[in-house]
């Protein structure tokens, strides 16, 4: 027993290649679990739940990249996560209450800015050169790849690029002159 270690629900040799991983990795790996949206207090958890699954994985000759699985594992469980979250609902103590619960609905004045916003950010889109919106629409929101859009317009993914930046400097600065006055 000398020779094991307990660091996750597994316990593991010193000479395993999982643990070995596990303590040169860990901590890069729960910041990587926080930047893709984990929860500071979920993230080792779902990074020793990704490591678990290496382990049991098994077959590990066949892995060309541990880290790119493992990251794989993580972005997974994240996912999962977020799906069940979404699909309970939230729990409401109805006997503690005194008032009806909120809408999600948005208020009128909420609603009016939201539909303000939105007729400002269509007279920016529309102030575009035509190809220029056309590509940034066709990108942004229609989730098109720049090599559709370059092969429906005739263009080089080079130019697409180059409209899409040009885009999108012009839309913050129509954006940065309204807040600003």
């Amino acid at each position: 027993m000398a020779d094991r270690v307990r660091t996750t629900p597994l316990l593991m040799t010193l000479h395993d290649p999982v643990e070995l991983l596990y303590r040169t990795q860990s901590a890069k790996l729960v910041g990587f679990a926080r930047s893709k949206g984990a929860r500071p207090e979920e993230a080792e958890e779902i990074v020793q739940d990704a490591f678990a699954r290496l382990a049991r994985y098994g077959a590990r000759e066949k892995i060309h990249n541990d880290i790119a699985f493992l990251r794989t594992i993580i972005v997974n469980l994240i996912r999962d996560r977020f799906r069940s979250r979404a699909a309970c609902p939230p729990h409401i103590d109805y006997d503690e209450m005194d008032h009806d619960p909120p809408s999600g609905a948005p208020g009128p004045e909420s609603a009016y800015g939201t539909k303000q916003d939105l007729q400002l950010a269509l007279e920016d889109l529309d102030a575009l050169p035509a190809l220029t919106k056309e590509v940034f629409v066709r990108y942004r929101l229609k989730g098109e790849t720049y090599e559709q859009i370059a092969r429906d317009c005739g263009l080089t993914v080079a130019v697409i690029r180059r409209r899409l930046r040009d885009a999108m400097i012009f839309l913050v600065k129509q954006r940065g002159q309204r807040e600003d006055g």
